[in-house]
């Protein structure tokens, strides 16, 4: 099983090195996924190029299915040695018998999703009775909790500040932030009960997160360090090699801190973590 003391930070700014931000999100997932229980056997859904399963499920036995609509990231995922079997397929016609799995899993796919509802109620289909449902998802807290909302909210610029999330919407393509209670219910209608959430990434880290994309972020005119160090047309001049290690080492220490970095009791973070049961 996962093991939330491993240090999932490293290895995530290894992989994600041109993208840092992602990196230090992804980490924290990983570390709040790695307390769940995953039975087996199991399915990814929306499984990318598989580098998340990769690290989180890093000494075990790859894990059963994956699959991810885009063709693209399903050859490269096999490429992780993370799966038995990875397939194209799209979320609301899932490629599985009835009562496949023991468990499904998805890292920050679900607020991809235009309609969701489909989505879920193939993953009741597909998990055994008692069969859990574990997500990672932004939270409901996510837009105002982001360093440009809370900055332009303190200077009483709201219009500003609703600007900013939305931009940052269009820009990560996210659709929806349900609170717990909304979760309950959606999970409900799909044949799920939900068993517990959690919050993740405290404000403060998700406010280092949102200052880092503007350093190290890809945006659509690309951030400097992007730009100039980490885009794959520079690939051929070859010495991004030593901006990974260096990216690694820098940050795998002054992203220490924020990386462990709890949500107080009682209190919101940018990140939900989801785990629900099927009836």
């Amino acid at each position: 099983m996962p093991d939330p003391k491993r240090d999932y930070l490293t290895p995530t700014l290894d992989r994600y090195w041109f993208a840092p931000p992602v990196a230090l999100w992804r980490a924290i997932e990983l570390r709040v996924l790695a307390a769940e229980t995953f039975s087996r056997p199991l399915l990814d859904l929306g499984c990318g190029d598989g580098l998340i399963a990769q690290v989180l499920f890093a000494g075990e036995p790859p894990v059963e299915a994956g699959f991810d609509p885009w063709l693209k990231q399903v050859r490269q995922a096999p490429a992780s040695g993370a799966y038995r079997y990875v397939q194209q397929a799209r979320g609301e016609a899932m490629p599985y018998p009835t009562a496949t799995f023991a468990a499904v899993f998805s890292n920050s796919v679900l607020e991809h999703i235009p309609d969701l509802a489909p989505v879920l109620g193939e993953v009741a289909r597909v998990l055994r009775p008692g069969g859990r449902f574990l997500a990672t998802v932004p939270s409901d807290a996510f837009r105002r909790l982001l360093a440009g909302y809370r900055q332009r909210v303190a200077g009483g610029d709201f219009a500003g500040a609703e600007a900013y999330a939305l931009a940052v919407d269009r820009r990560l393509e996210h659709h929806r932030y349900p609170t717990p209670a909304q979760w309950a219910e959606m999970l409900d209608r799909a044949g799920m009960r939900l068993l517990h959430t959690r919050y993740y990434i405290p404000a403060e880290v998700e406010a280092l997160w949102d200052r880092a994309n503007v350093t190290y972020g890809i945006h659509q005119d690309g951030a400097p360090f992007y730009r100039w160090l980490a885009s794959p047309r520079l690939r051929q001049f070859g010495y991004q090699e030593l901006v990974r290690r260096w990216i690694v080492h820098r940050l795998s220490g002054r992203w220490r801190q924020a990386y462990r970095l709890d949500v107080p009791a009682g209190g919101v973070g940018g990140g939900l973590l989801v785990v629900g049961e099927k009836a």
